[in-house]
């Protein structure tokens, strides 16, 4: 009889998921997990912000309160929280020089404008190993640690 316990809390201690919130490993017995279980579990104020951590090149998703997300996928699902008000200031790399800039969205034009980069030249960003190029319309989502390159545009058309 016991060696069936035992077996049941071996299964159910397989069957929790992991999932860090802001560094924190915390466990969850569903299979998918709501922002605001997120907020709970991670004790994050109601006025921050919840993103879940997507590798780039793709950007980290908005967790609202109501969002669910599938804790079943492949790796460990990792939320961070940063503060709506009071923008926390991270390090980002332009051409090898670093700057200062608040964590989240901002425009290539922005990027830069705060490197001192002219507006015709290219911008790209370091992404795993590859330089991958920057539409001036688009933005990026800054968590710190960025890597830019500008140069000359090529002239080439697409």
């Amino acid at each position: 009889m016991e060696n069936n316990n035992g077996g049941k809390d071996a299964q159910k201690e397989k069957s929790l998921l992991e999932l860090i919130i802001n560094s924190k490993k915390f466990e969850w017995k569903e299979q998918y997990i709501s922002g605001s279980e997120v907020r709970k579990l991670g004790n994050i104020p109601k006025e921050d912000k919840i993103f879940l951590d997507i590798e780039r090149p793709w950007e980290d998703e908005i967790i609202s309160d109501e969002t669910k997300v599938d804790l079943a996928r492949p790796g460990i699902e990792q939320f961070f929280s940063h503060k709506h008000e009071g923008s926390r200031l991270v390090e980002i790399d332009i051409n090898t020089k670093p700057y200062s800039i608040s964590r989240g969205k901002h425009t290539v034009v922005e990027i830069k404008k705060l490197g001192g980069v002219p507006q015709a030249h290219e911008l790209e960003e370091l992404i795993n190993g590859k330089l991958v190029p920057l539409a001036d319309d688009s933005s990026i989502l800054i968590k710190g640690c960025e890597k830019f390159f500008s140069h000359v545009r090529d002239g080439s058309s697409s």
